[in-house]
């Protein structure tokens, strides 16, 4: 099939600040073997003078690329937000301006998607570039990927951060058109789990990959504080523990018997990960006391 005939793609890039990386992310979707590909790039009002030439040096270079420079800083998640409105075809992406990628991912994605009408987002391997120049596998969970919208939101909820990483992998943008991005520290993760609401993940291993830049657009808790302008001590509790349950109260898409399920079951997910205090408190530590008093008993 002639590319010009397949599925559109839009490659969506925010961009702030860092003219090599971007030039980078620009280079890895300008040579994906897959052609038909829509670049938008949205300059958060950089300050570094050498973002601008990028921006106009590419947009030259191929038709297929696009720019917008705001007058004032948007803030991380608007940039996200305003590209994603952008979006236009069958496919969206996000490519942020610290990865890069094999050059058939999108390619991988996009044949994966065409055979699979329930899917909603795909994603390749993934492997986090670290700051040395090595990079590092990952290892996905891929419970969250079945069919099952109770199991599949469980399985999602009670996994490793890692796993939320199929936020960089390719949506189908008719889904994702109209979900809203969360302005909040955290807001990445909400905004995946509202996809797998609407249909199934899909993981591709072995076909591609994705080069996560660990160091890069990468946070501190004290950066994520002053970024989002987090004062309550307990708002990361809020983030997780209280949106992970009450969140799909606002889905349109589904029944009340729906959402309740869904609100039972994120409990339960949000019991069994290992990464929240209600793990320790409800698991490690029971078991725990259980296997010391056995063993004193002995």
């Amino acid at each position: 099939m002639a590319q010009e005939q397949k599925s559109l793609v839009t490659v969506g890039i925010p961009t702030y600040n860092r003219p090599e990386g971007l030039e980078r992310t620009l280079k890895c979707m300008l040579s994906q073997t897959y052609r038909n590909i829509r670049i938008i790039i949205s300059d958060n009002c950089s300050s570094n003078p050498a973002v601008l030439p990028i921006l106009e040096k590419y947009s030259q270079l191929d038709r297929r690329v696009q720019y917008k420079v705001h007058e004032t800083n948007r803030s991380i998640v608007p940039n996200f937000q305003y590209l994603l409105d952008q979006a236009k075809g069958e496919y969206f992406m996000w490519a942020a301006d610290d990865d890069s990628w094999d050059d058939n991912f999108i390619e991988t994605c996009v044949e994966a998607m065409d055979a699979n009408p329930d899917v909603v987002l795909s994603m390749p391997d993934l492997k986090y570039a670290l700051e040395d120049g090595s990079l590092l596998p990952s290892r996905f969970d891929r419970s969250f990927t079945q069919n099952n919208l109770i199991a599949r939101s469980f399985n999602f909820v009670k996994s490793r951060s890692e796993n939320k990483y199929f936020f960089c992998g390719l949506y189908r943008t008719s889904v994702v058109k109209n979900i809203p991005f969360d302005n909040s520290w955290g807001g990445d993760h909400l905004f995946v789990y509202e996809v797998l609401s609407k249909g199934k993940l899909l993981y591709l291993p072995g076909r591609s990959n994705f080069y996560y830049s660990r160091g890069g657009s990468s946070r501190g808790m004290e950066s994520v504080r002053k970024a989002f302008n987090i004062k309550n001590r307990f708002y990361f509790f809020d983030r997780y523990i209280i949106r992970y349950t009450t969140y799909q109260f606002r889905f349109k898409h589904l029944s009340f018997v729906e959402k309740v399920s869904l609100f039972l079951g994120n409990w339960l997910g949000l019991i069994c990960n290992e990464e929240f205090i209600l793990y320790y408190i409800f698991v490690k530590k029971p078991v725990k006391g259980l296997f010391l008093f056995f063993r004193n008993k002995k």
